[in-house]
Order: C-alpha cells, then sequence, then structure tokens
C-alpha cells in the first residue's frame, strides 16, 4: 500500500494577495460603484423629468379646466345678468305706464275731488272746508271723512310707490304735512260736530234714562257720545252695546255736567308722528353744479406761473398716468375676477346708488349726521313705546272728557238757549302731571283674577295722589284683528309724541268673549299694541309650485302656520295647519291682492311675517350676506313655477357667507317626499353653488359636492342642471310679472334668514 500522500501545512493553499492585485480589486470595486452612482443619478434624473412633464401637463389640464369654468362661470353670470335685466326692465316699463296711467286719470277724473299732489287744490279744499260752518253736522263730517281718508291714502300711495329719483325729499315732506294737514282738519270737524251734538243734548236725550245716547259712524270712523244730563247718583256705568264699550264713572263725576265721547277710527293717525315709527332713509340728492367764477371775477395768474404750472401739470400727468395706468389696469383685471364670481342680482334704479357712488365725502357727512340723528331714537324711559318693537293693532279710541253745554229751556212757548262759543272744552281730570298710574308691559291679568295686596295698595296710593279715582273702560276688540298674545293698552303723550304705558292700573283680559278693562285717568288717544316679532323667527318654510306662473309659499311661524299663493301676480292668504282657522282672519282669506297690499292687509290684521331692517335687534336670526341673500330670492323666484325649495336645518350651521337649502323639480302638484332621492341639498354662495353628497338627515355637514354634478356660477343654473327638458319649457313661459310678486314675496318674509 503506497504511502498517502501528505496533507500541506495549514494555510499554506491561498496564497496572498500581492499589492498589485489588491490595488486591482479596489479600483474594480470603486469604479462598479462609481457605476451605480452614475446610473442611480441618470435613474433619478429620469424620473425628475418624467415627474416635471407630468407635472407640467397637469397644470396644463388644470389650467385648462380652470380656463374653461370661468370661462363657462362668466357666460352664466352674463346670462343671468341678461334674464335679470330684462325682467326688470320690463317691470319698470310697466311701473311707469302704470304711474303714467294713474296720473292722466287723476288729472281727467271730474268727480270735484282736489288733487292732494297739487298745493294750490288742496289748501284750497282744506281752508273751505274749514270756513264752511254749515257742513259741521256729525252726517257731513262722517261723508266728508271718506273723501279725506282716501286722499291721505293716494298720498301715503304715491310716498311709497314712486321712485326715489322722481320723488324729491322737499315734495315728500310735502306730502307728509298735508296727511297731517288732513287728519287735523277731519278731527277739528269731529270736534265741531260733537258740539253741536252736546248742544242740543237734551233733545236727544234717552227716554228711559234721560241722558245723551248717540251713536253714528261709517267704516272707519264710529262716533260714540253719552251726555249726563240728568245727573243720577245712582249712575255707575253705560255700554254702547252695538260697539261693545262700557265705561264706568266715579261718583264724583256722576254728579257732574260732563260728557263722554269715544271715537273709534279703524286706522292709526298718530303713529307715523312718533320719532321710531321708521327709520330714516337715505335721500336721493343730485350733486349740486359746480360754481364757476365769472371770467372778470377769476384772478389773473401771476407771470411766468401759469405756463410753469401747465408744464409741470403735464409732466405729473404723464408721470401719473405711466404708473397709475398699469396699476388701475392690475386692479380692473383683479375687481373683474371678483365681480365675476358673484352672482348677479336684478339691475337697481340709478337712484339707488347714486348716494353712495355720486355724493362723495358730502354723501359721508350727511350718513354721519344720520347716525347722530339716529342717537334721539332712544327711548327716554322704560314707559315709552319702542314702535320698532311693537305695533298699534285695531285703530285708535279717542275717549275723552267733556263739559256739557247749557241746554235750551222751553219757558211757555219760548225756547230759550244760552249763546256759548262753538269750542269743544276738554274737563281736565285728576292731577296727571308727573303721577304713574301702573307702568308693565307684563301688567295684564287674566279675567278673574285680582291684584295682590302690594298691587292693589300701590294702586290706591297712586290714586289718591292723583286727587280722583281712575275710571273704567271695558271694550272688546276688533272682531278683524288678530292678537297672538295679551294686549296691552297705551295712551298718547301729544307733547313728546310718543305712545306711553304708564296711564293704567287692574288691566284684564277675557280671551273667550275677546274683552279687555282697565282703569285709567289718562283721557286721549288710547291704543292696543302686539310685539311685532311675535311670530319671528319661523320653524320652516316651503316654496312649492303648482303650474306655470303658479306656487305656493308656506311658513310655520313662530304661532302659525300660513299659506300664501302666488298666481300671475296676485298673492291670496289662507290658514293651514292642523289647527282650527282663526275668525279674525276670515276677512282677508281668500282675497286676491297684489303683493304688497297683502302685506299692509296682513299686517293691518296681526300677521305679521315681514320683518324689517332693524329686526335681527329683537329676533335670533342665521345672519346671512346681504347679497348672497338677495341673489337666492332673485333665482329661486325664476324657478318657481317647476321647482320646489324647502329649509334646511344646515342652514343655521354655516357661515354667513353660505346658504343651504333644498330643492327639487316638482311638474306634478303632489308632497315632496323626505328622502335623500327627491331632496338635493344645495350650496350657494358668491362664489359659486353646488349640490352637496351629503343629505339632509346626516349626523354631520360635509361640503363635499355630489359625484357627476358641476360646480355653477350661481343658484339659477344649478337649478337648470337638476332639472329636466320640461321643467326647463316651464321656466321659459314664466312671467316677469309672477317672477316678481314672488320675489316681493320672498324678499318681504326674508326666509333664508328668520327661519
Amino acid at each position: 500500500m503506497p504511502p498517502k500522500p501528505k496533507s500541506p501545512a495549514k494555510g499554506k493553499g491561498k496564497g496572498k494577495l500581492s499589492k498589485a492585485e489588491k490595488e486591482r480589486l479596489k479600483k474594480e470595486e470603486e469604479a462598479q460603484k462609481l457605476k451605480e452612482e452614475e446610473e442611480e443619478k441618470a435613474r433619478k434624473e429620469l424620473e425628475e423629468k418624467e415627474r416635471l412633464e407630468r407635472e407640467r401637463l397637469e397644470r396644463e389640464e388644470r389650467e385648462r379646466i380652470l380656463a374653461a369654468e370661468h370661462q363657462r362661470h362668466a357666460a352664466q353670470l352674463a346670462e343671468l345678468a341678461s334674464i335679470l335685466e330684462g325682467n326688470y326692465t320690463a317691470l319698470a316699463n310697466l311701473d311707469n305706464a302704470r304711474r303714467s296711467k294713474a296720473k292722466w286719470e287723476r288729472y281727467m277724473r271730474c268727480d270735484g275731488s282736489p288733487d292732494p299732489t297739487i298745493p294750490a287744490e288742496i289748501n284750497t279744499y282744506i281752508n273751505l272746508w274749514k270756513d264752511d260752518v254749515e257742513r259741521n253736522s256729525i252726517d257731513c263730517v262722517l261723508k266728508e271723512s271718506k273723501l279725506v281718508l282716501a286722499l291721505i291714502h293716494e298720498l301715503e300711495f304715491l310716498i311709497e310707490d314712486t321712485p326715489d329719483d322722481q320723488l324729491d325729499e322737499m315734495t315728500e315732506l310735502r306730502y307728509e304735512d298735508t296727511i297731517v294737514e288732513l287728519q287735523n282738519v277731519l278731527m277739528a270737524k269731529t270736534d265741531q260736530a260733537t258740539v253741536l251734538l252736546l248742544k242740543d243734548a237734551s233733545s236727544k236725550a234717552d227716554s228711559e234714562t234721560g241722558n245723551l245716547q248717540f251713536v253714528a259712524g261709517s267704516e272707519n270712523l264710529v262716533l260714540m257720545l253719552w251726555g249726563n244730563l240728568v245727573k243720577n247718583p245712582r249712575f255707575k256705568s253705560y255700554t254702547f252695546e252695538e260697539q261693545d264699550l262700557t265705561f264706568e264713572l266715579p261718583k264724583q263725576l256722576a254728579l257732574s255736567e260732563i260728557g263722554v265721547r269715544v271715537v273709534h277710527t279703524s286706522y292709526d293717525h298718530l303713529s307715523h308722528r312718533c320719532r321710531t315709527f321708521k327709520l330714516k332713509r337715505p335721500r336721493f340728492r343730485p350733486p349740486p353744479p359746480e360754481e364757476e367764477l365769472p371770467e372778470e371775477e377769476a384772478p389773473p395768474p401771476a407771470e411766468g406761473e401759469g405756463e410753469k404750472a401747465e408744464g409741470e401739470e403735464g409732466e405729473g400727468d404723464e408721470a401719473e398716468k405711466g404708473e397709475v395706468g398699469e396699476t388701475d389696469e392690475a386692479d380692473k383685471e383683479e375687481k373683474a375676477d371678483a365681480d365675476e364670481s358673484v352672482p348677479p342680482t336684478p339691475k337697481e334704479p340709478e337712484k339707488a346708488k347714486a348716494p353712495a357712488e355720486e355724493m362723495g365725502e358730502e354723501g359721508e357727512e350727511e350718513e354721519e349726521e344720520e347716525e347722530e340723528e339716529g342717537e334721539e331714537y332712544e327711548l327716554e324711559d322704560e314707559d315709552t313705546v319702542d314702535l320698532r318693537a311693537y305695533q298699534v293693532l285695531g285703530g285708535v279710541i279717542h275717549l275723552d272728557l267733556l263739559s256739557l253745554p247749557p241746554q235750551p229751556k222751553q219757558v211757555k212757548s219760548w225756547l230759550m238757549t244760552q249763546e256759548t262759543p262753538n269750542e269743544l272744552k276738554r274737563v281736565p281730570y285728576g292731577n296727571a302731571d308727573g303721577v304713574k298710574l301702573g307702568a308693565s308691559l307684563s301688567g295684564t291679568l287674566t279675567m278673574g283674577q285680582t291684584m295682590d295686596p302690594k298691587a292693589a295698595a300701590s294702586a290706591a296710593a297712586a290714586a289718591e295722589a292723583l286727587g280722583a279715582p281712575p275710571v273704567g273702560v271695558t271694550l272688546k276688540l276688533p272682531e278683524n284683528v288678530l292678537f297672538s298674545e295679551e294686549p296691552q293698552m297705551v295712551y298718547w303723550w301729544e307733547e313728546g309724541k310718543q305712545w306711553r304705558l304708564d296711564g293704567f292700573v287692574d288691566i284684564k283680559f277675557d280671551q273667550e268673549n275677546r274683552t279687555l278693562s282697565f282703569k285709567t285717568i289718562k283721557f286721549g288717544p288710547l291704543a292696543c299694541i302686539q310685539d311685532k316679532h311675535i311670530n319671528m323667527p319661523f320653524q320652516s318654510w316651503e316654496l312649492y309650485p303648482l303650474g306655470v306662473n303658479h306656487t305656493r309659499l308656506t311658513i310655520i311661524a313662530a304661532i302659525l302656520e300660513v299659506e300664501i299663493e302666488i298666481k300671475d301676480h296676485l298673492c291670496c292668504f289662507r290658514q293651514t295647519g292642523e289647527n282650527e282657522p282663526k275668525p279674525e282672519l276670515a276677512s282677508i282669506t281668500e282675497k286676491w291682492l297684489e303683493p304688497k297690499v297683502l302685506i299692509e292687509t296682513m299686517k293691518a290684521a296681526g300677521v305679521n311675517l315681514f320683518p324689517e331692517i332693524d329686526s335681527k335687534k329683537y329676533v335670533s336670526v342665521s345672519e346671512k350676506d346681504e347679497q348672497t341673500e338677495a341673489a337666492a330670492y332673485d333665482q329661486m323666484a325664476l324657478s318657481a313655477s317647476y321647482f320646489a325649495f324647502s329649509w334646511s336645518k344646515w342652514n343655521a350651521e354655516t357661515p354667513p357667507d353660505k346658504v343651504i337649502m333644498l330643492g327639487a323639480e316638482k311638474l306634478v302638484v303632489e308632497p315632496v317626499k323626505d328622502t335623500k332621492e327627491d331632496w338635493a341639498v344645495i350650496l350657494t354662495s358668491k362664489a359659486q353653488t353646488c349640490k352637496l353628497k351629503m343629505g339632509e338627515y346626516d349626523e354631520e355637514f360635509s361640503e363635499a359636492h355630489a359625484e357627476g354634478t358641476q360646480f355653477h356660477a350661481d343658484l339659477h343654473h344649478m337649478v337648470c342642471d337638476l332639472s329636466t327638458e320640461a321643467g326647463m319649457e316651464r321656466m321659459r313661459n314664466t312671467s316677469f310679472r309672477f317672477v316678481n310678486a314672488v320675489h316681493t314675496m320672498l324678499e318681504a318674509t326674508r326666509i333664508i334668514a328668520y327661519s
């Protein structure tokens, strides 16, 4: 067996790398690493190049989309502005034609009535009636009162209806002065008629009681007269049965030669004289012409000054033009972009723009003066009635305590009459100056309740301070006026030109019989007031189409649920809801009237759903941007023939610059289902309008827009996007007068902000 080969020694098999090999390997590694780095760098450069190219393409696509959307928005805004401008122009032409026709018919009227707009005619009429003693009988006065009230209504309508640029401030003040003069002469003639009745009281005395008991009246004015001819100490009270008015006299008056007169007017002729009745509105005042000095009076320029000034001005102008021109162009572009994002509203007459645009610094000064004058509207004390918060309902009651003139005496065959002046003498009662007899807006007691001992003691102390016990009065509230709360009595303070509360005690209200009783020492004009905003804010609303030029506005207010049907250019009021209809509103139900006439009729009946410019001080509202809200009303009116709108709970949750409402196309009259599929949640703002992905009953609010829908520049085009061709055909057949009627009611109720 051959011997085994010897294994090599350990470590002998691996030869050591030479220095050259090590250097070679190191260079190979560095070359490989450099190659990898270059490859990585090239890869990154390629990726960066691809990214930049991709971003460039995306940016170009985004810019293209934005440009297309901007162009589409601009086209939509231009289209909407054209529609609204066309409607406004047609309406303005119609109104101007109506005013011209009414003016011509007034000129051609030959019924003997004066034209109240012509000072010579109306002043002649007033003076002739004042001096005509032959027409002082109550029958003549009641007959003439119809003409006087018609003239007053004509002037009030002209003040309200005439555009500001056609009615200057001096003319408006003259109309208001004429109204006051007509009201004064009517009351003066009523006083003279009362004097004639009191002088002949004995011949008109009641056969049973022996006292004068006289009632005469017309639709708007009723005179009730009682004369104490018998002076029976057992006399306690007397009731004018047809008018449901009772007065109670204390014993000292029952033994006096006095008469009690009650004049009830269905209208309120005093509130407009109060400082808090209405806010001052800015008047249209054309800018005064610049006065130029005559050439001979113009001071001559100094030598060389003119040329130097012209040169300097020329250089300055050129420099300014160079610098300002670029800025103006940039500003104009920015302004144009901003304007294009705002939904347009109907073009306002220039009269509304003139004070802000043309008056400049002068207008600012006048605004400051008006604000300073507005400070005078602050209430003098807690008993002064704020007519911005309260309104007089049911007319005015003049309660007068009169001196009874000597009565004719029959002496044998002679009738002897003592000559007395034909003046109505009012009897002062008690020490009314400086003493308050009760003062509270919540002092009315329900019938059957009695005052607590402290209140009774206070009333007794006040009566003692007056030096005479108060007179009791019980009256029935008018059947055609709705009082949604217990009415409060007020009296007119002539010196301060205001209604006041501090004149009544022991006030009780019988809701079932609609009677109000109280005690007072305040003789003169009395009235009932109610909170203007008692039905605000509204709980919900719905504008539902019933056909072409036909829609229905339903408002669930704080107390009432009402329905206003709008057809063509007329409106009709109805009561809805589960509760029984209010009988007080039967006189205004189912009557088709012009929108403005219906608004005034509803207010007079006690249904005030129409907030005023300062109502937000008295009501908690969803504050909204005025321009956005006004634009929404304009565009809702355009589609009211076929598209339904409704209140959304999310509207109160969004900021003022965004309005949320529900919308659905309805071509068939049927209730809109409360499902997400039927109602679209619409968000509209100055920038854009869109349909939201969320539904009305979602738990959280989200502004994510619905898939498959577009952003639109305004609500009108958003509605068009959600409508069918049949709905669009209805819109094209909608009358501008119907659009104006719907817009008038929406703007008057302000359902978006006050719900």
